[in-house]
């Protein structure tokens, strides 16, 4: 079901991307713009894949009990790629946001898609840390109630990776929004920043000044004029 939608994504894509190119020739900026927004579904499918690998090998019984996965000898293998679907999904969403606000329309100038790409670090680098960072310091604490939930079909040994587990995802969501927004603020920024620097350029030349033909300049008093 999951590959369906890839190959209608891309699909879809790429036909938008050709009436595009046909109607706008060298101004064409789909191609682009989709290509962007693969790369971070890619990314994020790429983190999804590696997080379920080394999770599913702390805490089989999250993914068996917590995703409905089958028990079976490539439990893991099911895992990483549960992960790369969930993880392409939230990368082509926040590439999407972070493409809407930095070239949607605006009196400031899009942002070209290099300093995009620059900026990528941010929600991977966030999901990355807070993935390992919330459960060494919170798999302590049970807002879920997992020990209650869980305490009549697994060991307390097991319920313990289970919520630890538990906590590297919240901290892998949570460490994503962070970045993303962090992104998108830096991108909106960015954008701001060109745009106040072309208006100045644009400032000195005249053009916003009242540019244009300038004003005869009056001879100094006490200078002589010719007759």
């Amino acid at each position: 079901m999951f590959t369906y939608r890839i190959i209608l994504l891309l699909s879809l894509m790429l036909i938008i991307s050709l009436v595009d190119l046909y109607r706008n020739g060298a101004r064409a900026t789909r191609f682009r713009e989709y290509g962007f927004i693969l790369i971070t579904g890619a990314m994020g499918g790429g983190v999804g894949l590696v997080n379920d690998l080394i999770t599913s090998s702390i805490s089989p019984d999250y993914f068996i009990l917590g995703k409905g996965l089958q028990e079976t000898p490539d439990l893991r293998m099911q895992a990483g790629l549960f992960g790369l679907r969930v993880g392409f999904s939230a990368g082509v969403i926040g590439g999407a946001l972070c493409l809407y606000a930095s070239r949607r329309k605006s009196p400031h100038p899009p942002l070209q898609f290099f300093p995009l790409f620059q900026a990528l670090w941010m929600p991977v680098l966030g999901a990355i840390l807070c993935a390992i960072l919330l459960p060494l310091a919170l798999s302590r604490f049970d807002p879920a109630r997992l020990s209650v939930q869980l305490d009549t079909m697994i060991s307390a040994e097991k319920i313990a990776r289970f919520r630890q587990v538990w906590w590297a995802h919240v901290g892998l969501y949570a460490g994503l929004v962070i970045g993303l927004a962090l992104m998108i603020f830096h991108a909106v920024k960015e954008r701001r920043s060109i745009g106040s620097d072309r208006l100045g350029q644009y400032g000195n030349r005249g053009h916003f000044t009242g540019g244009g033909a300038q004003e005869p300049r009056q001879p100094d008093a006490g200078q002589n004029t010719p007759q």
